[in-house]
């Protein structure tokens, strides 16, 4: 009975604020969240979706993270519409919430990100798997439960509006995967533009704060856990608890990581410039994965298509001391 659901949606709307019908069908529509606010610095965003779900409408949204039924919604908005609803829907049976969750508000402000880069959960909401961006990830087979923490812009030189000291580098109008660095407060500090297609520069990286370390992950990485630190973002998206350097030494990044860290370069052992690099770390008595020999790709994106068990092997091969300093001469053979 999903039409019941959309039925009371629009008339639940002059309680949304922004409430615009995106799709009938399947049913998707955005507003600006009720329980968070949304943004209080820009009232135009609107980052509240209800979409179908086997089970009727669902709100989600992408400012606080809540997750909750829509009987649970209307009942929190407007009691006595609420009361004709659940009549309609429901006659006299007792209600059962499937989606009976309470919103888990951020206790740290986000500062949000422009308009015009887009998170990609949100375009699969709307566009579903013809979006090109939510294409390429799927293509690289990145997990959709990764998907929030990727992002896409449709025109590059939009960067320009927010960072003007980027106008005389960026010179084209190209749509990019984007990848957001944010600071432990959750403040962002800059992004990846990752090209999706051959473009000889596969990546642009924006600084918005140069005191800040680019360490993508850094905002919800758990130190209470090991940690895995990884050459990329779009690789550290496979791993349960890992950051990545994005271009940034992977040196820097072993002053700012606890102790129980483990340092993963690419699987290119005839890049001299990454080999001495990973030499540096293992003689800093950092723990360090060294590959072995008989695994194809070049690095944890290529494995992981390939179908290997990334975290386990990264972990069966992780080093310190005589013992990486041995395992990667071996591997350097190769």
């Amino acid at each position: 009975m999903i039409w019941v659901d959309t039925k009371y949606a629009n008339l639940l709307s002059s309680k949304l604020e922004r409430y615009k019908v995106k799709s009938h069908n399947p049913f998707l529509a955005n507003f600006r969240c009720p329980l968070c606010g949304d943004s209080s610095k820009n009232k135009n965003k609107a980052r509240g979706y209800f979409y179908t779900s086997k089970h009727g409408l669902v709100m989600k949204c992408h400012n606080c993270g809540v997750t909750i039924g829509f009987s649970k919604l209307i009942q929190k908005l407007d009691t006595t519409l609420y009361q004709q609803y659940s009549l309609e829907k429901f006659g006299n049976k007792k209600i059962k919430n499937t989606f009976d969750f309470e919103p888990k508000f951020q206790t740290k402000s986000i500062v949000q990100l422009p308009d015009f880069i887009k998170c990609l959960n949100e375009l699969k909401m709307i566009y579903g798997n013809d979006h090109p961006a939510v294409e390429y990830c799927i293509n690289r087979k990145i997990p959709e439960e990764k998907f929030q923490y990727v992002y896409y812009i449709e025109n590059v030189s939009r960067v320009t509006e927010v960072v003007e000291q980027y106008k005389d580098r960026i010179i084209t109008n190209e749509q990019r995967i984007v990848l957001p660095f944010f600071n432990r407060e959750r403040k962002p500090i800059g992004f990846t533009m990752r090209a999706m297609d051959n473009n000889k520069l596969r990546y642009m990286t924006i600084r918005l704060d140069d005191n800040e370390p680019m360490l993508f992950g850094h905002e919800r990485v758990n130190f209470n856990r090991p940690v895995i630190c990884v050459e990329g973002p779009i690789d550290s998206l496979f791993l349960s608890n890992a950051v990545a350097v994005s271009g940034s030494d992977m040196k820097k990044a072993t002053r700012i990581l606890p102790e129980d860290t483990t340092y993963v370069f690419d699987n290119q052992p005839r890049n001299k410039v990454l080999c001495k690099l990973m030499e540096s770390v293992i003689k800093d008595g950092k723990k360090v994965c060294i590959w072995s020999n008989t695994i194809i790709g070049k690095d944890i994106n290529d494995m992981a298509k390939i179908g290997y068990s990334v975290e386990k092997i990264i972990y069966s091969r992780s080093y310190t001391g005589l013992s990486a300093e041995n395992a990667f001469r071996e591997w350097r053979r190769c």
